[in-house]
């Protein structure tokens, strides 16, 4: 049996911070500054600023010259290349994993929706959030092609902040809940018509949800 390597200081910066941004804790358009992580961690500047500029590739921190480096913001514009994103790539990643490993994908995802469940009646929200990442990431390990992985875990820390920062709003965790319920029965059938409805109900809904809640993703609220 192998040993598992040791995390290095970058990685275990880069582990921190990005949890924080998913989760909420670092605002949205906070300042980040080096030296603060640093003494936080107990690290010095350089895996800091390492794990900052690979935050800054995944979309999860902007960096500027003079200025430093910022947790990531929202135009309206870029909300609906996520979501278009999301709706392309999701619905391609459906389709192979339905072909390659239907019976798989319809039990993993049974199982995930169960576990969401039992988040909800706990009032566990940070898990539920979790488990929703899990849910869209099962349709990419299930459809067995790497490109397409890698282009949606690309971006999936910032997919993933959003919806933290969108499960305040009225509902929207109910609704969320539902789509997936009705994705998961749509997966067990077979039925790729009604996932690619009902994908596209489920992002449309993410992206009606991300204009109405613009004041708040700019202000960064709805942390957890």
């Amino acid at each position: 049996m192998a040993l598992e390597r040791p995390k290095s200081l970058r990685e275990l910066a880069l582990e921190h911070l990005r949890k924080s941004i998913v989760s909420g804790n670092l605002k949205m358009g906070q300042t980040l500054s080096e030296r603060s992580i640093s003494e936080e961690l107990g690290v010095s500047k350089s895996p800091v600023r390492e794990a900052l500029a690979q935050l800054r590739d995944e979309g999860l921190v902007s960096i500027e010259p003079q200025k430093g480096a910022r947790v990531f913001s929202l135009s309206e514009s870029e909300v609906a290349q996520i979501c278009d994103f999301r709706q392309a790539i999701e619905t391609a990643a459906f389709e192979l994993a339905l072909k390659r490993s239907p019976n798989a994908l319809a039990d993993d995802m049974a199982r995930v929706v169960s576990e969401m469940k039992s988040a909800r009646q706990a009032g566990n929200e940070r898990r539920y959030l979790e488990l929703d990442t899990e849910f869209h990431h099962l349709i990419f390990f299930h459809a067995g092609n790497d490109y397409l992985t890698s282009s949606y875990t690309r971006y999936v820390g910032k997919i993933a902040a959003l919806r933290t920062h969108l499960a305040k709003l009225p509902q929207h965790t109910e609704l969320s809940y539902e789509e997936h319920v009705g994705l998961a029965k749509a997966v067990r059938k077979g039925d790729m018509s009604v996932i690619r409805d009902l994908l596209s109900q489920h992002i449309d809904r993410t992206r009606q949800a991300y204009e109405s809640a613009a004041i708040i993703l700019e202000e960064g609220i709805g942390s957890s």
